[in-house]
């Protein structure tokens, strides 16, 4: 970016925060860490049943825009 921007590093470096935050604010409903993606793996692996909830685009219900799926 600084190629491109005649900013100071520390105007640029709040450009680049700004932009950090609009993007993890826009995607926090559907963003699960890796952590909580690991998580899930090690207890599906480990035998435990799983449930995730998730945005099915195809069968969304009119109230309810979650499906609950069985589990893993």
């Amino acid at each position: 970016m600084q190629e491109n921007m005649n900013e100071t590093k520390e105007e640029i470096d709040k450009v680049v925060e700004a932009v950090a935050d609009a993007v993890m604010e826009a995607i926090a409903d559907n963003y699960r860490s890796i952590t909580e993606v690991q998580s899930i793996v090690e207890c599906a692996r480990a035998g435990i049943r799983v449930q995730i909830a998730y945005a099915d685009p195809e069968e969304l219900d009119f109230m309810d825009p979650y499906t609950v799926r069985a589990c893993w």
